[in-house]
């Protein structure tokens, strides 16, 4: 057809749509041609990426949805992973843990003057009454769609992945966030997917729409960025996710060709390819990782709603099984974050809805048939259509799902948005916290289940968020083209505040807020009045 179409969302490249396709159009007679035939058509065009959408509407719809029933947290409670949980953030066996605040900061300061020092979760206590709830400032605004923005595991480095093919590198040892390096990618037909670190720090993977994963020195140039090719053997492909292995020697990533792959950097060369599904069925794998630091299990989500969970030491490559699924949701997966344990993952899903998973429990395989016809009966994108309200408060529980609890309230559309667990260090791992696609920042609270913070501050989604590892900061990238800073703030202080600010008419042009005085208090006038009263006798 020689016309071109761009993608609106899952992060697809631009391509022509192939002169094989107007045959198809020719075969439509004009009276034939209703707007419910075009969709159908079009629809089917974009899923087999022979056409892609050049723009899209960059408004938003900033209303939460309305949930109607809270999520049943009686198997949560029965877990190891909510006592833990409840240890790691500074509450007893015997302490309900709705009742935040009823300890006393003076008795605590007492016992480290015992102790010497806090206890972890005496710190991870005290930094849950200070979590973000408030845009603070920006980092920065790109000129194009954030895709990704992550800390590196020690915290010293943030870096981003955008639309115009810039790699950016920020100093986040301090909440300056000064830049210290940007790189061009490379063999960027779209957008840049995905970023991950080393376990050292020392270096940053990327994936695009290429069959080629790409390495780089944190420090490097553009000449430095190395290409890993994966072989995938298909005319077309991306790599949704990537991740490193604890020791650094392996990169795994999930594919738009229904794959899982694993490069090894000591070999350079692609060491195994899994298919996540054996039937012929077409799905992405929108995501990756090792669930621990021992790298022998791995997981993968893909767009058929299942949460696969791998063993390569009884893995057959000619014909791979997964060790067990994780059936529950009834869309998409979008992202799933390990707590590190070795047994709890956490999963984002088109169907709205955040679910915790214990390893040690998977689904009955007749579940997947459940679910695969289930999928089949639903006709909506969520690139572009409004998400169906039944996803919201789903009556009937899925047959086979085995997950632990299940978080609704923020919106999942346009593109692969990411949910994860809170940091260990700071917060005990208490808490969930998400992107959305109204412009929020989401923070669900895993001991009591409800939304605790849903912080505004973008015009478009929040495709990423991530949390400094050592401070109370949640960094943000967005559709918006900006990277926000989201910290604790005191608003009742806010208020205070806000009722004499200065006015523009105060401020020369080169002055800043900040270093313009506040108004005197009433007796300091008088008692400056005074002296200058009692000099001009004196004189």
């Amino acid at each position: 057809m020689g016309s071109y179409f761009s993608n609106m969302d899952n992060e697809e490249h631009l391509e022509p749509v192939s002169d094989s396709d107007d045959d198809l159009f020719q075969n439509i007679q004009d009276d034939d041609l209703s707007e419910h035939y075009l969709v159908i058509i079009l629809r089917q065009l974009i899923d087999s990426g022979e056409i892609h959408l050049l723009s899209h509407n960059e408004t938003r719809d900033g209303q939460l949805p309305k949930i109607s029933k809270g999520p049943n947290m009686e198997k949560l409670k029965a877990t190891e992973m909510y006592n833990q949980i409840k240890s790691a953030s500074g509450f007893g066996k015997k302490v309900d843990e709705t009742q935040d605040y009823k300890w006393s900061l003076v008795n605590l300061i007492n016992s480290r003057q015992n102790n010497g020092k806090f206890l972890r979760n005496e710190k991870c206590k005290i930094n849950n009454i200070y979590l973000p709830n408030q845009y603070e400032r920006r980092l920065g605004s790109f000129g194009s769609k954030v895709f990704c923005g992550s800390f590196t595991r020690d915290g010293r480095r943030f870096v981003t992945g955008s639309q115009d093919q810039e790699i950016r590198i920020f100093d986040s040892s301090t909440s300056n966030y000064k830049t210290l390096n940007h790189i061009n990618a490379k063999h960027v037909s779209w957008c840049i997917l995905d970023i991950a670190f080393s376990p050292c720090s020392q270096y940053f993977a990327y994936s695009t729409w290429s069959e080629c994963l790409h390495i780089c020195p944190m420090d490097g140039n553009d000449e430095d960025v190395r290409c890993l090719n994966l072989n995938t053997n298909v005319n077309r492909f991306g790599a949704f996710a990537l991740a490193f292995s604890s020791n650094g020697n392996e990169i795994i990533c999930g594919g738009s060709d229904t794959s899982v792959y694993i490069f090894d950097r000591e070999r350079n060369e692609r060491t195994l390819r899994i298919p996540v599904r054996s039937d012929g069925h077409i799905t992405d794998v929108n995501s990756v990782g090792f669930v621990d630091d021992a790298y022998h299990l791995f997981y993968s989500g893909s767009d058929d709603a299942c949460i696969r969970v791998w063993d390569r030491r009884c893995l057959n490559e000619n014909s791979p099984e997964p060790s067990g699924c994780l059936l529950g949701h009834i869309d998409g997966i979008t992202y799933i974050d390990s707590k590190n344990d070795g047994r709890y993952l956490l999963s984002n899903s088109k169907d709205q809805s955040i679910k915790l998973w214990d390893l040690r429990a998977f689904s009955p395989r007749e579940a997947e048939t459940n679910i695969r016809a289930s999928l089949q009966t639903r006709h909506w994108d969520y690139r572009w259509d409004k998400v169906p309200k039944t996803y919201y408060n789903v009556t009937k529980p899925i047959t086979g799902d085995t997950s632990i609890v299940t978080f609704k309230g923020h919106r999942i559309q346009k593109s692969l948005i990411r949910a994860k667990f809170s940091p260990a260090a700071t917060t005990g791992q208490r808490y969930i916290y998400t992107g959305c696609a109204t412009g929020r920042l989401i923070i669900y609270d895993i001991l009591t289940g409800k939304m605790v913070q849903n912080i505004e501050g973008h015009k478009d989604i929040i495709r990423d968020a991530d949390w400094h590892p050592k401070r109370n900061e949640i960094l943000t990238s967005s559709w918006d083209y900006s990277v926000n800073i989201n910290t604790f703030q005191d608003k009742s202080t806010e208020k205070k505040r806000s009722r004499n600010p200065p006015t523009a008419d105060y401020l020369d042009e080169n002055q800043d807020l900040m270093d313009v005085a506040p108004p005197l208090r009433r007796s300091r006038r008088i008692a400056q009045r005074l002296a200058t009263a009692t000099n001009s006798r004196r004189n």
